[in-house]
């Protein structure tokens, strides 16, 4: 009788990919402008509408998957979207998701936008990586947005752009921690400056699509900054990067002389707004250092680094306050729970201390959780101090 040996298995390694992954506009266009005079949109997305595509460009080092990819799945949404999903676009006079004569998953736009407050689309979609047959998930937005044009030569303008990223990696803190940025206005008539002393600004905050409202006393105390010494609103406003995850400023401006007008009548105003994200080209991988060769009591100390990268150069160490990195053992017994063992960028451990049944394989992984916005800390509903400034901390996601 023949021999046959024992089994061995074999290691596949896949190389990862690389995308780009956006919203294209298919036809129709994303800007309009409100004549306040005729009191018409042009163009009337009613009878122009927009038609909006998700797409996705993967690059495969192995030549399998290259090229523009079929998207799979599409859940479209008014704003960011929430968790329970009260914000999903369905059909409707204001939109048709894949309607006829349009491709698979697209969105027709049928929606006109009020005058200077942008309307962000976001859509969650889905591709297949045929490599493994497993689905590779998507979240990308566009902003829809109406100017507004009057007779009179006013206009008001921001000094950055209408929508813009903060990668908290690539921020440069001062002397305080702060991630400091300021954006200014400037009413002008014709090509001509108007003179601050007849200028008046004011400055609304938008959070999370959640609508214009006035900025309060705490936040100006805390992170937002822009008035003078009597309480006025100047063209200018300061804002901490810190606090903000999906913000949008707006400003509004009259032109007077004499009596500085104590409200605006909203007639001319300027966004910008500011996504503050980690970059989506973040890669995170596992090595071992030691104990590839465990002993058969499971004793061999053995440890394991977690390295992330961005557009394949390694982050840091020094940047690890934007990750929490979570160490966790499974067992190959069914049944068994995952075990954390340990956080941070590196992990050692001994086998044998996990408590594991020995005759089952073991694998380690990483939970790598990114920074999303730094917060407040409350206790009991009222902001904590310390040595009298608000204590903070970042959350992670």
């Amino acid at each position: 009788m023949g021999i046959v040996t024992k089994h061995k298995d074999i290691s596949v390694h896949i190389d990862p990919i690389s995308f780009t992954a956006d919203i294209e506009v298919l036809s129709g266009n994303i800007a309009q402008t409100y004549n306040n005079d005729s009191k018409e949109y042009e163009p009337d997305r009613s009878v122009v509408p927009c038609i909006l595509m998700p797409y996705v460009v993967v690059s495969d080092p192995e030549g399998q998957m290259n090229g523009k990819r079929t998207i799979t799945g599409v859940e479209w949404y008014e704003g960011v979207p929430k968790s329970d999903g009260s914000n999903r676009i369905s059909n409707d006079d204001n939109y048709v998701i894949s309607d006829t004569d349009t491709p698979t998953y697209s969105l027709k736009v049928k929606k006109n936008v009020e005058p200077n407050s942008p309307l962000q689309i976001t859509a969650v979609f889905t591709i297949t990586d045929t490599r493994k047959n497993t689905e590779i998930r998507f979240e990308r937005s566009v902003n829809l947005y109406t100017a507004l044009y009057d007779i009179s030569n006013y206009a008001l303008s921001i000094d950055a752009p209408k929508s813009w990223t903060i990668d908290p990696l690539r921020e440069v803190a001062d002397s305080n921690g702060k991630w400091l940025h300021t954006i200014t206005a400037q009413l002008t008539s014709g090509l001509q400056k108007i003179a601050d002393e007849n200028a008046a600004y004011w400055w609304q905050i938008n959070e999370n699509n959640s609508g214009w409202r006035d900025i309060t006393q705490d936040e100006l105390d805390i992170y937002i900054s822009g008035k003078d010494s009597e309480g006025n609103w100047t063209k200018a406003l300061t804002f901490d990067a810190r606090f903000i995850r999906n913000t949008a400023f707006r400003c509004l401006s009259r032109f007077y002389n004499g009596e500085r007008p104590t409200s605006s009548d909203s007639t001319l105003s300027a966004v910008s707004v500011i996504n503050v994200q980690m970059p989506k080209s973040l890669n995170v991988q596992i090595r071992q250092l030691s104990g590839s060769k465990i002993n058969a009591t499971m004793t061999t100390s053995v440890k394991f680094e977690c390295v992330i990268t961005d557009n394949k150069q390694i982050i840091g160490t020094d940047k690890d306050k934007f990750f929490t990195i979570i160490w966790k053992a499974h067992s190959g017994k069914a049944g068994v729970t995952d075990k954390e063992i340990g956080r941070g960028r590196t992990i050692t451990f001994i086998p044998s201390s996990l408590g594991f049944d020995k005759n089952y394989g073991i694998s380690i992984y990483a939970e790598v959780k990114l920074y999303a916005v730094t917060a407040l800390v409350l206790r009991n509903g009222k902001l904590m101090l310390k040595n009298n400034k608000a204590v903070t901390a970042a959350k992670y996601k």
